[in-house]
């Protein structure tokens, strides 16, 4: 399953092959994202910020993506807004985890979903490094159903 995901993820959104991601975990409790660092480094030989934000969005958007997919609802996902808080630098691969909404909030969200055909929900994610917590995530995605 987490092969299949990634792959989508691969074929429509070309950043992400190109960096290299692979999923570890995908889940109703969060998803883990991951890339190596190689193709994701910059002058200073850690982690790229874009590349930190990239992945931090790429969780999200595999979470919601996969946990709708999950129910059967077909839906297009698309980030509207995100803060990132860059706190240590990244010296080791990138290993980004997405943590699942409360179960109340995802209700609210699923039933707007239902009764309007599109809704909005904030998802956190951070990035994992040996040395502690390297980057913080905040992000409002959008999930609007597939037309058929």
């Amino acid at each position: 399953m987490n092969e299949n995901l990634r792959d989508y993820l691969y074929s429509q959104i070309p950043l992400s092959k190109a960096m290299s991601i692979e999923i570890k975990q995908a889940d109703l409790s969060g998803v883990e994202v991951t890339a190596p660092l190689a193709p994701n480094s910059n002058h200073m030989d850690t982690a790229f910020g874009g590349s930190l934000g990239t992945l931090l969005i790429l969780s999200g958007y595999a979470y919601l993506f996969h946990r709708l997919q999950m129910s059967g609802i077909e839906c297009h996902v698309l980030i509207k807004e995100s803060k990132t808080n860059y706190l240590l630098p990244v010296k080791e691969d990138l290993r980004a985890i997405c943590i699942a909404p409360q179960e109340e909030d995802y209700a609210k969200f699923l039933g707007i979903l239902q009764r309007r055909g599109i809704a909005r929900i904030i998802l956190t994610a951070y990035i994992e490094t040996l040395e502690g917590r390297a980057c913080l995530f905040s992000g409002e995605f959008i999930a609007q159903k597939a037309q058929r």
